[in-house]
């Protein structure tokens, strides 16, 4: 199989062909594609032309070109197959893809399904289904290849062959006790240099990296990325082995957990890239849109509170602007940066007050440069050289505690377990531009007083 690049040409080429039902052209043209490139172009194509191309496809090719597609589309897609031809793609699946695809149904239509499989497929269904989808074990396959520590070399070869139909892609072999507890880790180098009369536990390695089968799969990411490994091991409460999650299942976690925190910082909750019902997108924005609506409302209470000191100088509306953008933005870069160090794992909870002490340094120092620059152009720009440095102190002081609560937020969300991509985007924002309006508009109210 080619790869093909995607372009216009070769979308209407196949739409006409579709249009015409020239199966025989577009069956040539679509075997010599890969799963991926097939799956990015059914998803250019309209709602029955996907069908009419993926009627077209074997089980096996069908499911490998399905769990390649976006999720909006893939449902689509699955809503307009008989529960004959998802039974069939199933069969064909590895388990924890086939776990996804039956979890995404409807309770009822599901349990349909797993009635008509056979006996080995929906036993490992019935496995996988019960965890949490964003777990280990809701990531895990329950292919892979283990071992007794007592066996040979030879035997483990000889074990790993009559598996090789089931088990895709292996890296490690698992090594096992006679009670199924995970107690070591052999690699392919290793299985094949060694002289074979050898024993599995003389030349294994009892460090091994392994998971809880409950552990958030965010975590599970971190672990992978920061030990280098292509795969690792899903353990029970007792250590027992029970499944392994892949480098490739663990790079669909990472672009989830970034599409999902991206989502979060942007005032966008569960809306997929690629759905196109408005109506689905509008209930995913208009909730932080409502919140948003809200903290202007009262940051409008906090300006009407003031008025008495707006009336008696205009010229402090000028700055309102700037004021706030200020404020937003200190608040919204110091938390993006937090919500990113936490996600890839280079932020700590251990290490939270280092990180806090830096922010306040970060935001002291842009803080004395921005107010300085302001005040200089307050005084040049009314003629009032207390005013504008009341401005330039207030905008100080303003920068520093939106950078100390940009910090903090997310690190306070993450040791509540909550995600601290909600501290981002209308969060911090609305939040600093109240504190802003209050912090500028008391100090200049004191000041007005005062002379």
């Amino acid at each position: 199989m080619q790869s093909k690049i995607i372009d216009e040409k070769l979308i209407n080429e196949v739409k006409s062909y579709i249009s015409d039902k020239n199966s025989k052209y577009l069956s040539r043209l679509i075997d010599n594609m890969r799963p991926a490139d097939l799956a990015d172009l059914i998803e250019h194509l309209k709602r029955e032309e996907r069908i009419y191309l993926f009627e077209m496809l074997e089980p096996e090719g069908a499911g490998e070109v399905l769990i390649e597609i976006e999720a909006p589309i893939q449902e689509s897609i699955i809503h307009d197959l008989d529960n004959k031809a998802i039974t069939d793609i199933v069969q064909e699946l590895d388990s924890d893809d086939a776990a996804d695809l039956v979890g995404d149904l409807p309770a009822e239509r599901a349990k349909d399904i797993i009635e008509t499989l056979d006996e080995t497929v929906s036993d490992d269904l019935e496995k996988l289904l019960p965890y949490d989808e964003e777990s280990a074990g809701g990531i895990m396959a329950l292919e892979y290849v283990a071992v007794k520590d007592h066996c040979t070399i030879r035997e483990a070869i000889e074990i790993i062959k009559a598996k090789r139909e089931e088990v895709e892609n292996l890296y490690y072999l698992w090594v096992v006790d006679d009670f199924g507890k995970l107690v070591g880790v052999v690699s392919m180098k290793d299985l094949i240099l060694e002289p074979s009369e050898r024993l599995i536990r003389e030349i294994m390695n009892t460090e091994v990296i392994s998971v809880d089968v409950n552990r958030d799969q965010e975590e599970v990411a971190q672990l992978v990325k920061k030990y280098d490994l292509v795969a690792i091991p899903v353990v029970d409460e007792y250590n027992r082995l029970v499944g392994r999650i892949t480098h490739d299942d663990i790079i669909d976690v990472l672009e989830e957990e970034a599409d999902e925190d991206i989502s979060l910082m942007a005032g966008v909750m569960h809306q997929e890239i690629t759905e196109d019902s408005y109506i689905k997108i509008s209930k995913a924005r208009l909730p932080w849109l409502i919140a948003g609506l809200f903290g202007g409302l009262l940051a409008a209470a906090v300006i009407n509170r003031f008025e008495h000191s707006i009336e008696k100088l205009i010229a402090l509306a000028f700055f309102f602007p700037v004021i706030m953008a200020m404020g937003g933005n200190t608040g919204t870069q110091a938390s993006t940066v937090a919500v990113r160090g936490l996600a890839t794992g280079d932020i700590s909870m251990v290490n939270v007050w280092k990180r806090l002490w830096v922010e306040m340094k970060v935001a002291m120092a842009n803080g004395l440069i921005c107010g300085v620059l302001l005040g200089i152009v307050v005084y040049f720009w009314v003629g009032n050289i207390g005013l504008g440095l009341v401005i330039a102190v207030s905008l100080m002081i303003i920068i520093m505690i939106s950078g100390f609560i940009g910090a903090a937020v997310p690190l306070v969300l993450k040791r509540i377990n909550i995600d601290p991509a909600l501290a981002t985007g209308p969060f911090v924002t609305t939040s600093n531009d109240i504190l802003s309006l209050l912090i500028y508009l008391g100090l200049v109210t004191v000041f007005l007083k005062l002379t």
